[in-house]
Formats: structure tokens, C-alpha cells, sequence
């Protein structure tokens, strides 16, 4: 009975079908080989499919797939990302440079790209295979792309966050704005750019061995063994650092640059020359030979290395505004690394929307220019309209731009606001004309939007950056004339100082200030914050912005003893400081009147110690600013300009021949 059943089964089946309608002949004389086939066939039927599309998480766990689009059923029930690619083994690499490289011709706007590194880089061991990238690799190309996502946490954090999302949750059903995920991803074009290397987004038309280091974390297992060094490098992070990382959340100058500065010669000797020059200035008995010993071999070392048109720019800019920074702690006549490092941070094309280290060298540069320009009444060599600052003040801020976004938003304005005092002093000296009244109604209505700006600035700011206590000399015992102003973070006290300042600088450039009276009032109302904001301060790292806005705002003082106690403020924030007072407060003494002779400032005593100035030039007059002196950035700030820095030295890098149509007269007033 069971053979009858098997034999029925087998006659219904297709093959069994066909074999029936076979002559009997045929049948008998191929009986051995069917019979063969026969036993194969039912093999093949057993065996088990070996799929083809699966993922490669069912692969790696030694699962069948069941191939499903999106998130198979294994990696469903096991709540695990489901990884869908290729699988490279790197086991047979050849790194032979290829027999013949066709050169370029100049002018020419095709590049190429290899990605081996980076695809190389996705797998365990395949990274290390390759040699170092040597400075000339080919030049990458990439769009400008948003990176602040990228500040809070890491990119391989973010890709992977965003790979698990996209493969857990249906697209459809995910029920988010285009506009919001834009926002928090950064961009449309962030993750859709599968060429970007970590670190090319300080160098976005070329490529940076430094950079590369410093996103990869590479330090060398190195160390230094020269107690000098040591002695020295410490001085740097614990005094000149400190002030250098006052608007850095990430603290490049004290915890990432000095730990990679190891491998980097040029880094090194220019951190040692910053602390070698604060030590001989807490300490006479120090000297100064052992400082100006690094700074002339930095110095060398740099203007070596700019001739070199396939050096890394990141580092040669790094390394010279940490020598402009030596230069701010001892005034030469002939300082040039001020507009050296400017230029090569417009070369890098840094600007505020750079992340990490671009953005914390722009916003330095930046800042020291500004403080100055507040001081002498300059114009910026950089319009601030490019630096790429977010104004949208009510809006909702994302998650990730904290209290460090608004000190660039009131860093903003009051760069805008210096830019416009010196444009009415112009207005103001020129030849009276049937234009000039329209030119000053102009000039009204964008004075109200600039205190239209710093009231909302005000209003918006969170409530980090306002001040727990604000208790008025009358309601305490103390002698000071001044409030006492308590703020807890270094990015609110900082912002305070500049929103101050701000306003102060606002009301003196007031178009119609002879027919508003008020503006003495609210000069009067900063400029007593700003000296309670400085009589209170106990952070040394931002000495030097509390010095420059309160000469800004000691100009607005009119009571005898409220200027008194602003000089003992001024010696109480230069002590265990590598900075100066002694030439502000000289200078203040001639606004109050208290000599009454002008003197000519030797420029190795003048508080412009950023600049080189002819010692000719004097200073004098009620309002504290000599016309006839300009920023001197405005004419060396750039590599393009004809009193450009590092004249015989300076060979364009290859990357820069790709931007050499774009014009850099953007960058100025």
C-alpha cells in the first residue's frame, strides 16, 4: 500500500510527467543514466538555497536570510542594524606610485579623487596597510557643507546613529519636516557625501596630514625629555593657552595642540617662545633671550616651510597666529606674523562656519582684531556680512549651538557697530553737501537697527549668560563706586564684556547724539558695568578682553574718583598677566585732561602691540582716535594685496590655485 502512495506521488510530479511520455524503448536502453539523474534530482531538492542579497549581519552571524528590503527577520527579532554592502577583504594592496603622473596644466579646474584610504579606513587593519599620505595627494574637491551637528558628537557617532534610524523606521511613517531634518543633520548634502575624510573640513579644496591627525586622534607615544621644554610648554598651557582657549569650547590650545605638537616641530617652538615670553614677563630675572631664541627659529621654520607650495596650510596657520600671539606679549617695530596668520586663515578659507580648529583660530583672530579696532577706533579688515553669522534671534535654537553661539552673535554686532563709528567720523569730516542729509537719515535708521539688534540679544540670551547677582555700590558697604556683577561661565562674562562695550561704542556713534542727551546716560550706565564687571573678575584668561573694554569704557567716566579707582582696576588685571596697562592709561590721563601736553608714543610702548605703526604718528584730541591712522590689516591682511606679509617667501600652495577666482575683496569694508 505505502509503494502504491509513493508511486502516485511521484507520478503527479512534472518530471515524473514528462518521463512517462517517453517511448518505451528509449526508457529501457537510458535505464542506467535516469536512474542517475533520478538520485541527483531528489539531492538537489533537499539542499538548502544559498542566498545571494542577504545582509551582512545574517552573514557574520552564520544565519540565513530571508532577504527582506529594509530590516530582514533576523535582524527584527534580534533587534540588531541591518548592514546591506559588499564585504572587501584588503589582503593583497599594492602601494606602487604609478609609472608616470601626467602634470596638470595651470588654470585648470579637473582634479582627482582617491578614496582608498577612506574605504580602506571602514574595516579592521586596512588603514594601517598604507603608507603616510604624503603632502602632495591629490586635491579633493567637496561642497561647503554645515558642521555644527558635528561639534556635539563625533562623525562616526553620527553615522552611525543615523544608519540605525534608517534601517529601524519606515520613511513614510516617520513623521518629521524636511526643514527640521535639515537642521539637525546639517545639511542635505552631509550624509549624502560618501568622499568626506575626517579632518578635510579645515581644508575643504585640499588636504591636511595635521588635520587628519587631529579629527583620527593620533598622538604620538613620544615625549619630551628636555626639563627646559617642559618647563616652558607647561607655561604655555597653564598662562598664554588659557587666554588663547577663553571662546573655545573644545580648548585646542591647552588639551589637543600641545598633546600633537610633539611630532610637530614648528608647533613646538612656537608654544615654547609664548611661554619662555610670559616667564620673562612674570619674571624679570628670567630673561628674554631664551624667547626670542624660539620665536627667531619658528620664524624660520615657518617662512621655510610657505615656500613650499605642497606644505599643509592648517599647520602653517596654526603656527602663526600662536607667533602673533608671542608678538602680542612683546611689541616689536617689525612684526609681520599679525597679518601672516590672517592671510593664511583667509588661505585655509576659515570663517565662522568652520568647525574645531578653523573656527577656533577664526574667532581669535577675529576677536583680537576686534578689541583693538574698539580701542583706536578702526574699521575691521574682515566684513563681518561674511563671516556667516545666523542673526535669526527668535527662532528656536537647536539642541547643540549653546551659550558659545550667542558670544558670536553679540562678537557680531559689536563688529558691525565699530565698522559704523568709524563710518559716521567719516561722515561727520566730510564736505557738507545737499547728499550729506540723506546720508545721515540713512545713517539713523541703521544706528536703530543695531540697538534693535542688542536689546533683542539682550532679551533672547539664555539664562546661563545673565548675571545671578547685580548688587549696586549704595546697597553694600564697599568703597567702590561700581556694582558687583556676578556671572558663573567664562562664555557669559565674555559676552557681557562685549555687549557693553557694544552699547557704549552705539551710543557715541549716535548720528544726532548732540540732540539726544540720553546717550550720555547710557555711556554712563555700561560704562560703570563694564568696571564692575572688571572689578570682580577673578578669571586671569580673560584679562586681556576685560583691559581693552574697560579703556573703552573709562573714556565715558567724568567723576574724579571713579577714574582713580579705574586705574587701580587696571594694575589689579595686568598682575601675573603678560599684558600692558601702562600705555592705556597714559592715553586715558590725555582724554581726562589730567596732562596738558601731547606727547609722541613710541610705537614699542603703544598698546597696539598687534601692529607695526610709524613712530611719527601721535595721538591726541578729545575723542581719542587719530584719523590719519588706519587698521593696518586693511592693506596685509591678505596674500592677494600688494603690502602683502612674508614678501619673498610666500609661494601659493596648489590647492589655492583652485580659488584663485574667487575674490577675496569680500572680506573687506
Amino acid at each position: 500500500m505505502n509503494l502504491t502512495t509513493r508511486a502516485q506521488s511521484k507520478s503527479r510530479s512534472p518530471k515524473d510527467d514528462s518521463k512517462a511520455s517517453t517511448p518505451k524503448s528509449q526508457k529501457d536502453s537510458s535505464r542506467p543514466s535516469s536512474a542517475n539523474r533520478k538520485k541527483s534530482s531528489e539531492i538537489a531538492e533537499t539542499k538548502a538555497k544559498r542566498t545571494r542579497t542577504g545582509c551582512l549581519t545574517c552573514r557574520e552571524r552564520h544565519l540565513k536570510c530571508d532577504e527582506a528590503l529594509g530590516r530582514c527577520l533576523n535582524c527584527r527579532k534580534s533587534d540588531r542594524i541591518c548592514r546591506r554592502g559588499v564585504r572587501l577583504n584588503f589582503i593583497d594592496i599594492q602601494t606602487v606610485a604609478p609609472p608616470h603622473i601626467i602634470a596638470r596644466p595651470q588654470g585648470t579646474k579637473l582634479t582627482f579623487r582617491d578614496d582608498s584610504r577612506f574605504i580602506a579606513s571602514e574595516y579592521v587593519g586596512g588603514f594601517e596597510r598604507y603608507p603616510p599620505p604624503q603632502p602632495d595627494s591629490p586635491i579633493q574637491e567637496r561642497r561647503q557643507i554645515q558642521h555644527e551637528a558635528l561639534n556635539l558628537i563625533g562623525s562616526d557617532q553620527l553615522a552611525s546613529l543615523f544608519q540605525s534610524v534608517a534601517h529601524s523606521f519606515d520613511p513614510v511613517g516617520l513623521e518629521i519636516s524636511h526643514s527640521v531634518a535639515n537642521d539637525f543633520l546639517g545639511g542635505t548634502d552631509t550624509w549624502h557625501d560618501g568622499h568626506l575624510v575626517p579632518g578635510d573640513e579645515l581644508l575643504p579644496q585640499g588636504t591636511s596630514n595635521f588635520a587628519h591627525k587631529l579629527a583620527l586622534k593620533q598622538y604620538s607615544p613620544a615625549s619630551l625629555t628636555d626639563p627646559d621644554q617642559i618647563f616652558l610648554l607647561q607655561a604655555f598651557v597653564d598662562e598664554v593657552g588659557l587666554w588663547m582657549d577663553s571662546m573655545d569650547v573644545t580648548r585646542h590650545f591647552t588639551q589637543i595642540l600641545p598633546l600633537h605638537s610633539i611630532d610637530e616641530p614648528l608647533l613646538l617652538k612656537a608654544f615654547l617662545a609664548c611661554g619662555a615670553r610670559h616667564i620673562s614677563l612674570a619674571d624679570p630675572n628670567y630673561g628674554r633671550e631664551k624667547a626670542h631664541q624660539y620665536y627667531d627659529a619658528a620664524t624660520q621654520d615657518l617662512l621655510h616651510i610657505i615656500q613650499d607650495p605642497n606644505r599643509d596650510s592648517v599647520l602653517c596657520a596654526t603656527a602663526a597666529l600662536v607667533l602673533s600671539v608671542y608678538e602680542s606679549m612683546s611689541p616689536q617695530p617689525n612684526m609681520k606674523h599679525v597679518a601672516g596668520s590672517r592671510a593664511l586663515i583667509r588661505e585655509c578659507g576659515w570663517s565662522a562656519k568652520t568647525p574645531h580648529l578653523g573656527g577656533a583660530c577664526f574667532w581669535l583672530s577675529v576677536s583680537m582684531e576686534l578689541l583693538q579696532c574698539l580701542e583706536h577706533g578702526w574699521a575691521l579688515s574682515w566684513n563681518p556680512d561674511t563671516w556667516g553669522i545666523d542673526m535669526h534671534m527668535d527662532q528656536v535654537q537647536p539642541l547643540w549651538k549653546g551659550d558659545e553661539h550667542w558670544l558670536h552673535r553679540i562678537i557680531y554686532i559689536c563688529a558691525k557697530v565699530a565698522n559704523f563709528r568709524v563710518a559716521m567720523q567719516n561722515l561727520y569730516s566730510s564736505v557738507d553737501s545737499p547728499s550729506k542729509s540723506v546720508q545721515l537719515n540713512e545713517a539713523v535708521q541703521e544706528w536703530n537697527h543695531y540697538n534693535a539688534w542688542c536689546e533683542q540679544w539682550a532679551r533672547s540670551i539664555p539664562r546661563s549668560m545673565r548675571p545671578i547677582g547685580h548688587v549696586q555700590p549704595w546697597q553694600t558697604e564697599s568703597p567702590s563706586r561700581f556694582p558687583k556683577i556676578c556671572l558663573i561661565k567664562r562664555s557669559a562674562i565674555i559676552s557681557q564684556f562685549f555687549y557693553h562695550a557694544t552699547r557704549i561704542a552705539l551710543a557715541k556713534a549716535h548720528p544726532m547724539a548732540t540732540a539726544h542727551p540720553e546717550m550720555k546716560k547710557i555711556q554712563q550706565s555700561h560704562a560703570y558695568d563694564v568696571c564692575g564687571l572688571a572689578a570682580n573678575l577673578k578669571d586671569r584668561s580673560i584679562s586681556n578682553i576685560a583691559l581693552h573694554c574697560l579703556s573703552v569704557a573709562a573714556e565715558s567716566l567724568e567723576i574724579q574718583e571713579a577714574r582713580e579707582e579705574v586705574l587701580h582696576i587696571f594694575d589689579n588685571l595686568t598682575k601675573e598677566t603678560p599684558w600692558h596697562a601702562g600705555p592705556i592709561k597714559e592715553r586715558l590721563k590725555r582724554l581726562w585732561n589730567w596732562t596738558h601736553h601731547v606727547q609722541t608714543v613710541d610705537p614699542t610702548q603703544m598698546h597696539s602691540e598687534f601692529f607695526e605703526l610709524d613712530p611719527a604718528l601721535s595721538i591726541g584730541g578729545e575723542s581719542g582716535f587719530d584719523a590719519s591712522v588706519t587698521n593696518p590689516l586693511l592693506n596685509s591682511g591678505d596674500f592677494s594685496m600688494e603690502n602683502n606679509p612674508y614678501q619673498g617667501y610666500y609661494v601659493p600652495p596648489h590647492h589655492h590655485q583652485i580659488l584663485e577666482h574667487y575674490s577675496y575683496d569680500s572680506y573687506l569694508v
